[in-house]
């Protein structure tokens, strides 16, 4: 089927790929555990990056995972792109780099000596790791995206002409004429002597 959901996905361009796949292992890993608080008597939680203290970190890298698989994979929806005060690219570029920074956040927080006293070991969950892959797969899009420079039909463009005939009039052929009468009587002599020429 040429319509089909598998034919759709080829024919995005590869920094869309990148970058689709890049949103959906960030949403993922934003769903599974990001660290855990158990001590050494087997008590405490494990949060996911949704969850716990630090929910708010994982709720705003969930979001921004959420933007660009929409963004990336809009196509595959028959969806038009919609217009945004910046690129596809900036947007990529300013969610992948607010996720980081969410990320180290959360993990300064965590790995920080007075956070969990009783830990006798800190880990980073599954859920980090492949939000970090997600996001870095997503800022290599972004750059393939970049090196590309793919044309866009749907942008607005301005027609001009191959010709501008008042740069050609005042830097051109006629540029150098400075008085009208001076220019009407080049004309003049230029017609008496093809006048001439006839006559001979």
């Amino acid at each position: 089927m040429p319509d089909s959901f598998k034919n759709k996905f080829r024919q995005l361009p590869f920094y869309k790929k990148l970058a689709l796949a890049g949103g959906i292992l960030t949403v993922i890993g934003a769903l599974l555990p990001w660290y855990k608080d158990i001590d050494k008597f087997k008590t405490g939680d494990m949060f996911l990056g949704i969850t716990g203290p630090l929910y708010l970190a994982g709720l705003l890298v969930l979001a921004s995972g959420v933007t660009c698989a929409l963004i990336a994979g809009m196509r595959l929806f028959r969806k038009s792109e919609p217009k945004l005060p910046i690129s596809e690219i900036q947007i990529y570029m300013a969610a992948s780099g607010f996720s980081i920074l969410m990320l180290v956040l959360a993990l300064s927080v965590y790995f920080h000596p007075k956070f969990g006293l009783n830990l006798t070991e800190k880990n980073a969950g599954i859920g980090v790791i492949l939000s970090f892959i997600g996001i870095g797969l997503t800022i290599l899009g972004a750059f393939a995206g970049l090196k590309k420079k793919e044309i866009d039909f749907e942008t607005e463009g301005e027609i001009k002409p191959l010709i501008d005939i008042e740069d050609r009039i005042s830097g051109g052929v006629y540029g150098n004429v400075s008085d009208d009468s001076v220019h009407n009587e080049r004309y003049v002599k230029e017609d008496e002597y093809s006048q001439k020429t006839i006559d001979l």
